[in-house]
């Protein structure tokens, strides 16, 4: 991938951007009601840092001073909390109200304060209000990609094939909602809905209908761009009547907001009528009121709710993707390989299109980004158009349709970098229309227990696995597990299991499982029951009849080896180089007829 010198700049500038915990949350004054906080490893996503407005309606990055998520036992006592507070002499502030979930957003003025609030018998629980982030997605800015306003051809894009979207018949879409949490809508856009179906919430002082960003009119664009009308692209529903319902959460440069903030936005959505939510945001923390609002949307109010895996290319979990409530989604290229950016971890449910995903460009036009921002929509976008022929089905039996029936990728069944595999349309409609039985497979193979070797390793710089599994917004074995062996010649890549390195212990083979005929016949076609026949979510289907083999590599792939003594036009040699070193220069500075990409066994 070719790289300009300004998003090099970006680049490295995102990459170094951290931020860290509250003081009050390193101080742990939160006491015996207040959730256990995990510290996650942070996202290496490349993030805008420009000033968002202000907010009136909504807490947001600009609010100084610690804010906790207080929930209440009762609605009652939660009004009856904000009518003390309001009378109290206290400096703390109650910022935003979520009746439907008893919960309040408070500015808390100190920490006795706190302590005060806790006392509160009626308080469930209490947690600091952790902070998302925009997954701002990796621009591929070419000519190719720059189509201009009066270009007078249409475009299908790669992954509206892949997903198989132009098989399955968007003529019903009209009776499907589709809420956008992003960073707005360019409404103006030639390619883009613009009608009665489209509608919005300014939030923060932003239009809904604007969008100075672009994120989420890129989005929406793999969602819901018009086809057939010879120009630009083409979305999973392209007729022009999906309904779109946009929340604007973030400015136009997507400073962070609080998870409060997006638990407030996901009700607006709900109250709007929407069937569907996607979200390309998360960040490292996980709230367990975020997590409570998500799950009662999905199993209460029968709404789906999609999130982008995240982009740190590490085994991290990100929030709300990584809730059980809500679809992760993994990010592939044209070739059905994973991205390297892509998260990978337990919660990943399915893979879609996020490398070079070509879709709408605020102002005007179309470009290509890549990221998994870019794959949710796909699945999202899926998610609509199947259920608009099935609106009798529940949140819940479009889930487990769109996993039983995607296209395994990877190892057989589910895996953590592809999750179920690639969401298919085509096959989901089929599976709920009762034209797909799905064959059983064998059990997928288990983990096998990974131990580093040796135990006590240390690289270059005396740096352990432990080292490498660490890191803030910087996956430590991308940039340097494969260029600071040590004495031995050992990196991080041999050694740490958490650079795919490391021993595997043996694993005992097992036989399939017997599979009843429930599991194996089409679900049932009736509109109030849910599916008989899904697969439960512990034996993923195989798109083909075809067993998969399960024994592992039958042996170590060859070992490379750089070529000895070659250094670079400015005299640097292959330890050099790092996988953005090879990524930007691998193919510069040549010297003795090599690049770092033909010398270097890291750039190959």
């Amino acid at each position: 991938m070719k790289i300009s010198s300004n998003t090099v700049i970006t680049a490295v500038i995102g990459c170094l951007y951290v931020f860290t915990p509250c003081d009050a949350a390193k101080k742990g004054f939160h006491k015996k009601k207040l959730r256990d906080q995990s510290v996650y490893t942070n996202e290496n996503d490349r993030f805008l840092g420009d000033v968002l407005s202000a907010s009136t309606s909504f807490p947001d990055d600009e609010d100084e001073g610690l804010q906790y998520v207080f929930q209440f036992s009762t609605k009652k006592s939660l009004i009856e909390s904000q009518d003390a507070l309001a009378s109290s002499d206290m400096a703390s502030t109650v910022l935003m109200t979520m009746g439907a979930f008893n919960m309040e957003v408070v500015k808390i003025g100190s920490e006795k304060e706190l302590d005060e609030l806790m006392a509160n018998e009626n308080v469930v629980f209490a947690e600091p209000d952790q902070k998302r982030y925009l997954l701002n997605p990796l621009p591929k800015q070419t000519g190719k990609y720059l189509r201009r306003k009066e270009q007078d051809s249409e475009v299908i894009p790669y992954g509206i094939n892949l997903v198989k979207a132009l098989d399955v018949s968007d003529e019903l879409v009209g009776n499907m909602k589709v809420c956008i949490i992003d960073t707005g809508y360019d409404i103006t856009h030639e390619d883009l809905p613009d009608g009665s179906n489209v509608g919005g919430n300014n939030n923060a002082g932003n239009r809904w209908d604007e969008d100075g960003n672009g994120h989420g009119t890129h989005v929406a664009g793999t969602i819901a761009a018009i086809g057939n009308n010879g120009v630009g692209v083409v979305g999973v529903n392209r007729n022009g009547n999906v309904g779109l319902h946009i929340e604007r959460l973030f400015g136009n440069n997507g400073r962070p907001i609080f998870g409060s903030t997006i638990i407030g936005l996901a009700q607006k959505c709900v109250d709007a009528g929407s069937d569907i939510i996607s979200m390309s945001l998360g960040g490292p923390f996980r709230m367990e009121t975020e997590s409570q609002a998500f799950e009662n949307l999905y199993k209460e109010r029968n709404v789906l709710v999609v999130a982008a895996a995240g982009n740190s290319g590490n085994s991290a979990y990100s929030y709300p993707a990584s809730y059980d409530s809500v679809m992760s989604v993994a990010a592939i290229d044209k070739d059905s390989d994973l991205a390297f950016f892509s998260q990978r971890n337990d919660q990943v449910d399915i893979s879609a299109p996020g490398v070079d995903v070509l879709s709408t460009k605020t102002g005007g036009g179309y470009v290509a980004y890549s990221g998994t921002s870019m794959a949710c929509p796909h699945v999202a976008g899926v998610g609509a158009l199947v259920w608009s022929h099935f609106p009798g089905k529940t949140s819940e039996d479009i889930r487990k349709a769109l996993t039983a029936s995607a296209d395994d990728l990877g190892n057989p069944g589910r895996d953590d970098e592809y999750g179920y595999g690639l969401v298919n349309a085509d096959r989901a409609f089929k599976l709920l229309n009762g034209d797909l039985t799905l064959a059983p497979t064998a059990a997928p193979t288990p983990q096998r227990p990974c131990n580093d070797d040796p135990l006590d390793f240390s690289d270059s710089r005396g740096n352990s696995c432990d080292w490498y599994a660490g890191g803030l917004f910087l996956n430590r074995c991308l940039w340097f597990a494969s260029s600071r062996g040590n004495d031995d010649g050992v990196t991080a890549n041999d050694a740490c299991c958490t650079c795919d390195g490391g021993t595997f212990e043996s694993i005992k083979k097992t036989t399939s499982p017997t599979v009843s005929p429930t599991e194996t016949s089409a679900p049932s076609l009736s509109p109030t029951a849910s599916p008989t026949a899904s697969p439960t979510t512990t034996v993923a289907p195989s798109s083909s009849p075809i067993a998969f083999p399960t024994a592992g590599p039958s042996s170590a792939p060859t070992e490379c080896k750089d070529v000895e003594g070659w250094t670079n036009s400015w005299g640097s040699g292959c330890s050099s180089y790092g996988y953005w070193g090879c990524k930007w220069f691998g193919d510069s500075f040549e010297n003795d007829g090599l690049t770092a990409n033909d010398a270097c066994c890291v750039c190959k």
